[in-house]
Order: structure tokens, then sequence, then C-alpha cells
């Protein structure tokens, strides 16, 4: 989609400036050509960079949700503990 628009930027930019020549106008096409594949390898990088981010966040958030849940097993498990030092239910 972003090839097309520059591609027909371009276009106009040759109707408009009629007085470039064919070798000049290869060389806008040339340089075009460069500039969009630049463009799409960023929007590209940019893309997977996204992608990598929120699967990490959705992970992280994942593994805040167990640490808690096991903190709440833990105090559970705490409060059933026997206190008393000589109990033989002490674990």
């Amino acid at each position: 989609m972003v090839k097309k628009v520059i591609e027909q930027i371009m276009e106009c930019i040759l109707v408009v400036l009629p007085f470039f020549k064919k070798k000049n106008a290869k060389e806008v096409k040339e340089f075009s050509d460069l500039i969009t594949g630049q463009y799409e390898f960023l929007v590209e990088q940019l893309e997977k960079m996204l992608k990598d981010y929120f699967e990490l966040s959705t992970r992280v958030k994942e593994m805040h949700t167990e640490m808690f849940s096991l903190k709440d097993e833990l105090a559970k498990a705490l409060t059933q503990q026997c206190g008393v030092k000589d109990c033989t239910s002490r674990v």
C-alpha cells in the first residue's frame, strides 16, 4: 500500500514537472525505489518489535498473576502451619 502511494506521488511529480529528462526520471525512479524499500524494511521491523512487545507484555502479566497466586498459597500454608516448636504436625 505504501509502495503504491509513493509510486503515485512519483508519477504525479513526473507529470507536473515535464522538464525532467528521461535520465533524471530514471534516477528519480531508482531513488524512489530505494526509499520505498527502506521504508518497507523499517515498517516490517516496527511491526516485529510491536508484536514482540505485546507478547512479552502478556507473559509479564501471566507471571505477575502466577506470583500473586503463589504468594496467596504461601500465606495460606503459613497460617495452617503449627506454631508450637515441638508440634508433631509441623513440617
